[in-house]
Order: C-alpha cells, then sequence, then structure tokens
C-alpha cells in the first residue's frame, strides 16, 4: 500500500489539522500568488476538459537550498510568468515573462544557490524538409519542435545572463534542446549543460552569473545525455540509435578516451518497459552511480549501486518483491538513498533512512489515501523544510511546505486553482479474475455523486498505451474526461504492461487482437456482473495500443461494446511493421527513415507484435482494417497529423478498409498535433475529445448527473 506500516511520531498525527492554518498560508490564498492575475472564476457545473489537457495554473515548482524560497511556473493569458515565493513572508513576485503569443513558454526552472535560479524557455517552431534550421513561426504544416534557451537571473530579478541561445549557432536541427546534465551544488558558479552542436552535442561548463563557458566533452551526432559523478565529471553518455527508434548507454572508465557499451535498450519511441538500466543520482564516491536496473535474469528492476570503472554492480539498496522500482530519494549533501518508490495500486516508497520513514509515513497520514505523495524538493542543512506535492483522482496537483523542525503542513498552491473537488471524480482498485483464471486489477472510476452501491451505470472502458506502459492512481486525461461527464471508466491493467515485472511484460507478446484484448473484455465482463454497470450501456475508448484495442473491439468484441472511440490506433499490423522497418513515403519531418530489417527496433516489434512474413495470417485476422467488413459497432477514429510514433496513415487506411466494404466512419483530425496531448494545442485536442463524448453519449445516452449537482 501507500504508506508502509509504522509507527509515527505524535506531532505527525495532527499535521492534518495544521494545513493552512499558518499566516503563510493565509497570504497566499488572501493576496499573494492570486495578485499576480484575475481572481478565480466561479466554479463551474462541469469541468472543462481543456483543464485535462492544457496547462495547469502552477506548476514545476522548486525549494530553495535553505528551504526561505519557492520558485514555480505560473500561467496566465499572457504566457507563463516565473514567480518567487518568499515562505516565510508569502511575498509573491515575477521574474520573468514567456509570451503565449510568441509560442513560448517556460519549460523548467530551478535554484542555483540561495540568490539565483536557473529556467529554461522554448519557442514552438516549424520545421521544413530538407532545412536543418528552424523557422520561427506559427506555420507547422511540415512538423512541430520546440528550442530551448536557457537562463540565469537573481532571485530579485537582476543579473539576468544567457547561458544558451540557439540562434547564436546555425546548421545543425533545432529539433534537439539544451538542457541542465548538472547543477553541481558543490560548486555556486557552475552548472554543466548539454547543448546541441553542429557534429554532436557538448557538454559545457557554463558560469551562472557571467555566461562564460568552456567545452568539456563533446559526443557524436547521436548523444542526448551524460550522466555525472559526485565530482562533476562525465561518467556515463546516452546515445540515440536508429533514428530516435533505440537507446544505449555507455561509460568511460577513469582517464579513458572511449565510451563503453553498457546496455542496448530495444523498442521505438519510448514504447520499453520498467526501468532496465537507468542513472537516477549519483553515488557516494567517485565513479559512481545509482541505478534502476534489472539485472541477472531477474524479474523486478531494483536500485543499485554501479560501479563506471569497472561496469560492476555494487550493493542491491532496494527492491520490491511485486512492482518494478521507478525512482530513488536520494540525500544531496549525503547521497544517501532515503528511500525507493514503485507505482503499486498508488505511489508507495521503502524508507531506507529512520528519520525519512517517520516523515514519509507521517505526511502520508496526514494527506489520507486518497492521492499520490512525492517529495519534489529539500532543503540543504539550516531550515528543514520539504516541498511535497499530492495528485489523485479529485486532485489534479496540490503543492505544500512540510517544515520538519515545527511539525507543520502548510498549503502553497493548487495547480488548478478553481476546481470544485464535488466535481472530480472517484477512483478505486478493481480487482478481477480472467478467463484463464490469472488474478488481475485496474482501477475504476465513479463520476462525481455516485456511490458504491449506485448500479446501471453507463461504462467506457479505456486500456492503456504502449502496450509496455500502464495507468497511474488519478491521472489520466481520458479517464478524467469521460468520468466527469457522468461515466464510470475501467482502466484494467492488462498484460503486456509495466511495473509487474517482466514477465507480464512477455505474457502480452504477440498477443496483439488475442490474450491482452481477451484480459480487456474478461475486466468488463467482470464489472458488469458486479451489478455497477449497466450492459446495453458500454463502449471502449483508447489511444495508441488503447486506440488498436479498441478498433479491434470493433469487430472482435461486438457482444460486449455497443461503441468504440479508437485515438491514434494501430489498424494493419503488417503495414505498421512495414512502416517501422522501411518508414513512410519519403522520410518524416526529421529526414528519419525505416529503422530498417536489421535493426534492434525492427527486431523488439518482430518480437513483441509477430513476423510480418511468418505470421502473416494470425496478424491479419487481429487487423481492424483486414476486417473491415467484421466491423458492427459505431466506430470514431481521432489522430494527430504530425504523430511519429503511430502514423496518421494507420487511421486513413482504416477509414478507407471500411468505405471498400460499404460503411462510413468519421476521422477526426487534430492539425499538427503529435502522439500525445500537448498543452499548446490544449483547445484542439479538448474539442477532440468533445466529440468522442458526444459520440459515445449519442450511442448509450448521457453520463449520469455528468458533474452537474
Amino acid at each position: 500500500m501507500m504508506n508502509p506500516a509504522a509507527e509515527t511520531h505524535a506531532p505527525l498525527r495532527r499535521l492534518k489539522a495544521t494545513i493552512c492554518r499558518t499566516a503563510f498560508c493565509a497570504a497566499l490564498t488572501s493576496a499573494g500568488v492570486l495578485a499576480l492575475g484575475a481572481a478565480p472564476t466561479a466554479a463551474k457545473a462541469e469541468v472543462p476538459i481543456s483543464t485535462f489537457v492544457g496547462f495547469s495554473d502552477y506548476r514545476s515548482a522548486s525549494l530553495s537550498p535553505d528551504g526561505r524560497k519557492v520558485v514555480a511556473i505560473k500561467r496566465e493569458a499572457v504566457g507563463d510568468i516565473l514567480i518567487l515565493i518568499d515562505v516565510d513572508s508569502g511575498e509573491v513576485k515575477p521574474l520573468s515573462v514567456a509570451r503565449a503569443d510568441q509560442n513560448m513558454r517556460v519549460d523548467f526552472v530551478y535554484f542555483k544557490g540561495n540568490s539565483r535560479v536557473i529556467f529554461g524557455l522554448s519557442q514552438r517552431v516549424r520545421i521544413v524538409h530538407g532545412n536543418s534550421n528552424a523557422d520561427r513561426t506559427g506555420n507547422v504544416d511540415d512538423g512541430v519542435a520546440r528550442y530551448r534557451m536557457i537562463y540565469s537571473a537573481n532571485t530579485d530579478g537582476t543579473g539576468l545572463v544567457s547561458l544558451y541561445d540557439p540562434t547564436r549557432d546555425q546548421g545543425f536541427d533545432k529539433s534537439v534542446s539544451a538542457g541542465i546534465v548538472d547543477d553541481l551544488p558543490g560548486d555556486p558558479k557552475n552548472v554543466l549543460l548539454i547543448v546541441p552542436k553542429a557534429g554532436g552535442a557538448a557538454l559545457w561548463r557554463v558560469n551562472v552569473e557571467t555566461a562564460t563557458r568552456e567545452e568539456i566533452e563533446r559526443g557524436d551526432i547521436n548523444t542526448i545525455n551524460w550522466e555525472t559523478d559526485v565530482n562533476g565529471v562525465p561518467v556515463m553518455r546516452l546515445d540515440v540509435i536508429e533514428g530516435g527508434r533505440g537507446l544505449v548507454w555507455k561509460r568511460r572508465p577513469p582517464g579513458g578516451k572511449d565510451w563503453i557499451e553498457i546496455i542496448r535498450y530495444k523498442g521505438a519511441e519510448g514504447a520499453n518497459s520498467a526501468p532496465t538500466f537507468t542513472p537516477v543520482s549519483p553515488g557516494v564516491n567517485p565513479n559512481e552511480m545509482i541505478v534502476l536496473a534489472r539485472r541477472d535474469g531477474a524479474d523486478k528492476s531494483a536500485a543499485f549501486t554501479y560501479n563506471t570503472s569497472t561496469g560492476q554492480y555494487g550493493e542491491e539498496i532496494a527492491s520490491s518483491p511485486d512492482f518494478d522500482l521507478q525512482r530513488v530519494v536520494v540525500d544531496r549533501e549525503r547521497r544517501t538513498v532515503l528511500g525507493a518508490c514503485w507505482i503499486e495500486y498508488r505511489l508507495a516508497c521503502s524508507p531506507k533512512d529512520e528519520g525519512f520513514g517517520r516523515i514519509w509515513n507521517g505526511l502520508g497520514k496526514a494527506l489520507g489515501p486518497d492521492v499520490n505523495v512525492s517529495i519534489l524538493s529539500r532543503s540543504e542543512g539550516g531550515t528543514d523544510r520539504w516541498l511535497v506535492r499530492t495528485f489523485g483522482p479529485k486532485d489534479l496537483g496540490t503543492y505544500y511546505i512540510f517544515d520538519n523542525g515545527k511539525r507543520s503542513l502548510s498549503l502553497l498552491f493548487q495547480a488548478h486553482q478553481d476546481i470544485n473537488p464535488d466535481l472530480m471524480p472517484r477512483s478505486k482498485v478493481f480487482n478481477y479474475t480472467t478467463s484463464d483464471g490469472k488474478a488481475q486489477w485496474g482501477y475504476l472510476w465513479l463520476p462525481p455523486g455516485v456511490s458504491d452501491t449506485d448500479r446501471n451505470l453507463p461504462l467506457v472502458v479505456i486500456p492503456h498505451g504502449g502496450p509496455e506502459g500502464r495507468d497511474v492512481f488519478g491521472d489520466d486525461p481520458f479517464a478524467q474526461t469521460f468520468a466527469t461527464r457522468g461515466y464510470a471508466v475501467l482502466q484494467p491493467h492488462f498484460r503486456g504492461g509495466s511495473g509487474s515485472g517482466r514477465a507480464f511484460v512477455e505474457a502480452g507478446h504477440r498477443q496483439w487482437g488475442q490474450r491482452m484484448q481477451e484480459d480487456v473484455a474478461d475486466a468488463t465482463r467482470s464489472l458488469i456482473k458486479t451489478g455497477a454497470i449497466d450492459p446495453s450501456r458500454v463502449c471502449i475508448m483508447g489511444w495508441s495500443y488503447g486506440g488498436y484495442t479498441a478498433m479491434t473491439a470493433a469487430f472482435k468484441n461486438t457482444d460486449l461494446f455497443k461503441c468504440s472511440v479508437a485515438g491514434a490506433g494501430v489498424s494493419d499490423l503488417p503495414e505498421m511493421l512495414r512502416w517501422v522497418r522501411d518508414g513512410s513515403t519519403g522520410k518524416d519531418v526529421f529526414g528519419r527513415g525505416g529503422a530498417g530489417p536489421t535493426s534492434i527496433s525492427y527486431k523488439y516489434w518482430l518480437t513483441a507484435i509477430g513476423d510480418p512474413e511468418k505470421d502473416r495470417p494470425v496478424l491479419s485476422a487481429n487487423s481492424a482494417a483486414r476486417n473491415a467488413d467484421k466491423v458492427s459497432i459505431p466506430l470514431l477514429l481521432i489522430h494527430g497529423d504530425e504523430d511519429l510514433t503511430v502514423p496518421y496513415d494507420q487511421s486513413v487506411i482504416m477509414q478507407k478498409a471500411l468505405a471498400k466494404v460499404g460503411k462510413t466512419v468519421k476521422l477526426v483530425t487534430i492539425e499538427d498535433a503529435g502522439h500525445s496531448p500537448d498543452p499548446d494545442q490544449a483547445d484542439r485536442w479538448a474539442t477532440a475529445l468533445g466529440e468522442a463524448v458526444t459520440f459515445v453519449s449519442s450511442h448509450i445516452g448521457p453520463g449520469v448527473r455528468a458533474g452537474r449537482p
């Protein structure tokens, strides 16, 4: 469960009662942050869909090392405003603005010491075939990317300097963005930046006050990141392979010039499951990293120390018997692990430090079981303050300051200021047994105002993407959209998904349209049997692999579902495999062709989906476009026309296949959109999801209560 059973300090038991009773909290809610813009509007009768796919009011908060200031990004009509909050006085002041009418936004912000901040601005740009330079216009017909500028400024707003500006460098693809590799906590003046350069990325040491720089490392054209040890020495490097459809980690021994390969990721476009090998923090010693890895044939990912000099693993720091580890909480001063976390049904952490354990369990008890709790940052020395974030079905993101010395928990701000929690749904775990006898589970969302005893609810089943992905408690824009519109929503944790070990993933290999499809159907039938769901009012909606599942259901599960919404889905498995191998006609907007028949990307999909030659009958039997004549329930297609993960053509193929057999289907095109929602395009995505809600409503009726009192 979320918090391991443990005795908490008595004062921590009273934390819940202290929330928002401090002068600091009152100052923020009455005059502080809200003074930067208009007061919140009155709560609406229904949460707008754009809330789930657009910018939040506040995001990306960070705590200063002394725990006295917080910096965050506030979204206003003008664009993103970088704000600084004094924790003790509640005073709020703006530092910088990124104008929305110039396609600008703030991507991140960090403290460098207590008196300076580093932040990244990016601009949405157009990339044209055959032109490596970006055209800074709003016309993005040929492709969308963002290029990034990095700045540093004093916390009083003075001393602004540009640490990296891509307009100074020409002749390379602006789709590659600069970023912070190491903020060098032991160096008060400098940080390490990765920057794109012609011929390969470079690693710069940059002075945050003067912007003077020194190149300390040069990668090749495929390098996208470095990892540094406790002394700020680059000891690991991450390269892309095959046009971005694979990744390789490398290490370098002290004094060596050549980088030695550690591991290659199989997969394409981030479709891998839980960490196979991921550095998360420098270790205590030079040439040592803390990594999340699945090693020696193990089923689950665990946390280890790793020696970059020898390539040898050290001690196992933490593991879970049932779930893959996803993150590690590290004390930056001591370089020790405080806790190791994984996503169970909710975010769970195993404390590795007694003091951290008491606080973690106290926070969990104070904040309750209906939210995920995460530690964003901690002060270093002096004050002992923690920046804490929660989120859940009724909580779209809330930020708190925990003061360990005072044992107080104060509300800082909410990601969405004007959302009435009474209009938000609930979510709980639903356990079921598959038709072949496996115990599995999923998330069941209940609309606002609906109780556990209500019956005959309309249902939308939303399988996740990947398929090596997974759902997270209380965090899904598609589920939130339908649940707030009055529909129960089921998100099954089916075989092939991530987080539950490699065997669970591989149980879905070559099971597209088969065992994975049956798991989703089994979950739906099990829920119907409880009496909570009206079997005549059930639809399915999915995105990416979930879109494939929804399309397949339109001809395989017509006894169960009354309509289907397929977003960015695969309709033709042999054609999808051909696209991965050979590429689309010509090259994509970044000049990439296919991965090639010998690539690890193509081999991965051969393993995960099947061989388009040897397995063609099976793949064809499980491709909706090749079974269009069997589609017998209403189907809606949605796709972004700049999707580089599942090509837009997959939805066009389905549309044409249905037309060929005399059936019509609507294809909703999200213009200039990629594979996933972009908050810059919230209106377009909200319109598309609104069409999905209207479509479902027209076939199984409106949702119950629909979020209205």
